[in-house]
């Protein structure tokens, strides 16, 4: 079974009002567009486009494990994490248990699944991942230290003490700050940073004015990624995405714990209990060519596997023989899907299919560019 599926733009307030539609050539909205979902979360499940049904309601059962996104960053997004497997159902149940409604403004866990996630970039892309090294960290303080700022200037002198025994308790103890810490942050944004953390900062400082984030994002990795390029987020990695528009799988799940940068919930003690405080380089994940014109991204995990196929005028991509429920995005062109079964369906930029498994292979055809979501599950 083949299903061209679409779905409205999600207007979250860090979304761009154009990155979506000036790439995709469709219709601005008037509102930021921040992520387009092409699944059966039931946050905001894909529609069939030949007549409005719920892909969730025609695949039934469970749907599918795994959660296709156009995402477009057009202002910073908050710093968060996301549990593991493990923790995600101790959590789910701990606050079902506790009657906190599922739309609670305070509630942690949406489900009890985790969210690994993969995002490969179609702009130039810019995102904070990881803790940076404890030297980057202790020239940070320091320059906190000498601040003229007598409240930042503590802080450097009590992080600095603390840094030898780990990131965890500066950690909390940045986003524990109560009041207002607009003083810190615009002696922050004074201070004699190196030119990226400078530019970083002034941006968070202007959005985010008294918000300990900004302290937390100076904390953490940047990472930029080259269009093509991926970046692989485990379970517990904390991060935040800055700008830029990119193609994001992850697990069909809702589960964030938010760290800044943000006027939604922070619940510090239960992100602390999520997040990795091992400082460590970001996952960066290059594409692995299986044929020519055929390419995977490799990732750690079953939930999903994300393919991207590039296909020239005269070039057929023949019998594709994925193990699972797929979904194909094209973000580029145009490309004619067909399966074993003698179905087809064509698709031009921006536009997505659901192909069951029932047909087992299928053939890509065109001049275009496709991802293919799938699953190991």
């Amino acid at each position: 079974m083949i299903l061209k599926i679409e779905n409205q733009a999600r207007d979250y307030a860090w979304g761009s009002p154009n990155l979506i539609a000036d790439y995709f050539g469709i219709a601005a909205t008037g509102s930021p567009m921040a992520e387009v979902w092409f699944g059966t979360h039931p946050g905001s499940p894909a529609v069939v486009a030949a007549d409005g049904r719920s892909l969730a309601e025609v695949i039934g059962a469970d749907g599918l494990p795994f959660l296709l996104k156009i995402l477009a960053a057009g202002q910073p997004l908050s710093i968060q994490a996301h549990p593991n497997a493990a923790q995600a159902r101790a959590g789910f149940e701990r606050e079902n248990a506790a009657q906190i409604s599922l739309d609670s403004a305070v509630r942690n866990y949406k489900d009890a699944q985790h969210k690994p996630e993969l995002l490969v970039s179609l702009t130039p892309f810019e995102a904070l991942c990881g803790f940076r090294p404890a030297e980057q960290l202790e020239a940070i303080f320091g320059i906190m230290a000498a601040s003229a700022d007598a409240e930042t200037a503590a802080l450097g002198q009590r992080y600095l003490s603390l840094l030898p025994g780990g990131i965890q308790q500066i950690f909390a103890d940045a986003l524990g700050q109560t009041g207002d810490f607009g003083a810190v942050v615009g002696a922050l944004a004074a201070a004699p940073l190196e030119s990226a953390d400078r530019q970083l900062v002034a941006t968070l400082a202007a959005l985010h004015p008294r918000d300990p984030g900004v302290l937390v994002a100076l904390m953490m990795n940047r990472v930029s990624l080259r269009p093509g390029q991926g970046l692989f987020v485990a379970a517990g990695v904390l991060h935040a995405y800055l700008s830029g528009l990119g193609i994001e799988i992850m697990s069909s799940s809702d589960n964030v714990l938010r760290g800044g940068l943000t006027p939604k919930h922070v619940d510090v003690a239960e992100l602390s209990a999520v997040v990795d405080f091992e400082p460590g380089e970001p996952k960066l994940v290059d594409a692995t060519e299986l044929a020519h014109g055929l390419v995977r991204f490799e990732t750690p995990v079953e939930d999903f596997v994300l393919y991207r196929a590039d296909l020239g005028g005269s070039s057929i991509l023949a019998d594709l023989n994925l193990p699972s429920d797929c979904v194909l995005l094209c973000t580029g062109g145009e490309v004619t899907v067909s399966t074993s079964l003698g179905e087809f369906e064509s698709l031009r930029m921006g536009e997505a299919a659901y192909l069951s498994a029932d047909a087992r292979l299928f053939t890509l055809a065109g001049s275009g560019t496709v991802f293919i979501a799938s699953s190991l599950l």
